[in-house]
């Protein structure tokens, strides 16, 4: 939770109490994709992942915890945003908003994190750009898990994957990087691929024919210079 006052509206008796949404409103917004993974489950409660947008009492934020939680949300619905379908958790003052703030450290988790925001390019609303990489290193940490790679590893990732929002075939970090932002799937030949070679011989070849053909590249990579002899 990015802004200071929102945590003023949820209350916790001590460590072993549930914690409580003492504002009006709050709406969190769950891929409904985690479903299909079974990181998404709702009976009388509403058990996921912790990472996912909120807005509270009409304030945009976003909670970032890669573990499993359980909500008791007073009414949940289904929602289509901008293409992407959400699972609508609605609270209202005096609901459960976590069971407990226990929390269980889980590998898997990270998996399940690196496909959704990462391979398949979706994004929190209330996510900077500067954001997205330390956004792995919190996950690495609260899953137990670390990579034997440095930090600047996931800095170039992002940056390759994060395009401008009127042309995502324009890195956001070759703009004035004062606008909003897109991301891109980790597999989108078409847009993700770089150079001519990377396009056609990836796993979707008509995608990266097409893409080759209607945005040629302007330079050689370093592989198509040594086949080319």
């Amino acid at each position: 939770m990015r802004d200071p006052s929102i945590l003023k509206k949820f209350s916790q008796k001590d460590a072993s109490s549930p914690v409580i949404f003492t504002g009006d409103t709050c709406i969190v917004r769950i891929l409904e994709k985690f479903e299909g993974l079974g990181c998404l489950q709702i009976t009388d409660t509403v058990k996921t992942i912790g990472i996912f947008d909120m807005e509270v009492d009409g304030v945009t934020s976003g909670m970032l915890l890669a573990a499993n939680v359980e909500m008791v949300p007073s009414e949940v619905t289904a929602v289509e945003i901008d293409g992407v379908r959400y699972v609508q958790c609605i609270f209202r003052k005096g609901d459960v908003f976590l069971k407990t703030t226990e929390t269980v450290v889980e590998e898997k988790v990270a998996f399940y994190v690196w496909l959704m925001y990462v391979k398949y390019g979706q994004m929190l609303k209330a996510m900077t750009y500067s954001d997205q990489a330390v956004f792995i290193d919190k996950v690495c940490a609260t899953c137990g898990i670390s990579f034997p790679v440095d930090h600047v590893v996931y800095e170039v990732i992002f940056a390759h994957l994060t395009r401008a929002i009127d042309d995502f075939t324009v890195l956001y970090r070759n703009t004035d990087m004062r606008g909003d932002f897109r991301r891109i799937n980790l597999n989108e030949v078409a847009h993700a691929s770089r150079s001519t070679t990377a396009r056609i011989i990836g796993s979707y070849f008509k995608e990266g024919i097409n893409s080759a053909l209607t945005k040629p590249s302007t330079s050689s990579s370093m592989i198509e210079d040594v086949l080319r002899q």
